[in-house]
């Protein structure tokens, strides 16, 4: 409730803004005069529910963000994104065919296939058990890291921001309540609300 989600919609072109400006290198993406598209945006957006495409295959579901490259560039692209989450050999497989693990590693391949500047993820790790959580947690940090693209994640897991985050914001009610390290804010929180 404190708009984690809506900020990320804002910057990723899929709400629009009322006042204000959101810039991308000093670019202005959105403002109440302009819209630049989201797939112009650079950004690669991975949901809170994966929003997988049920009737793609894995292959294709990776494909579906690629499609301006043409078949010949964007087949080893969506290829090299489903090895580098461990899912080449399900290629051929349906969405419904995997583990919700498996389904978290394929929205991430899709999101990272483009090869976007940002990659936005909105409680990733939300709809995994507790066991797979942390596996799955620690899989999708060393895939990001590999694409050196900044990331932004949401949560409204303290420790999953600890572990995750560089820089952490704290929102609350709308307005970022302190940008800091993890360490930082430990143990010089703003507040103890």
């Amino acid at each position: 409730g404190s708009g984690k989600s809506t900020a990320l919609r804002v910057a990723a072109g899929i709400q629009p803004v009322d006042g204000g400006a959101v810039r991308i290198n000093g670019e202005v993406m959105s403002s109440p005069a302009i819209q630049v598209p989201p797939d112009r945006r650079g950004i690669g957006m991975m949901f809170q529910d994966f929003a997988l495409f049920p009737h793609l295959t894995v292959l294709q579901n990776v494909l579906f963000g690629l499609r301006k490259l043409g078949r010949a560039a964007a087949l080893p692209q969506a290829r090299v994104s489903l090895k580098r989450v461990g899912l080449d050999d399900r290629e051929n497989d349906y969405p419904h065919m995997l583990s919700g693990g498996q389904q978290q590693r394929l929205a991430l391949a899709r999101a990272i296939a483009p090869r976007p500047g940002i990659i936005m993820l909105d409680e990733p790790f939300s709809s995994l058990d507790a066991r797979l959580r942390e596996s799955v947690r620690s899989e999708t940090l060393a895939v990001l890291r590999e694409t050196r693209a900044t990331t932004v994640i949401v949560t409204h897991d303290p420790e999953e921001a600890m572990v995750l985050g560089d820089r952490i914001a704290l929102l609350r009610k709308g307005r970022i309540a302190q940008i800091d390290s993890a360490i930082a804010i430990y143990r010089s929180p703003i507040d103890l609300n």
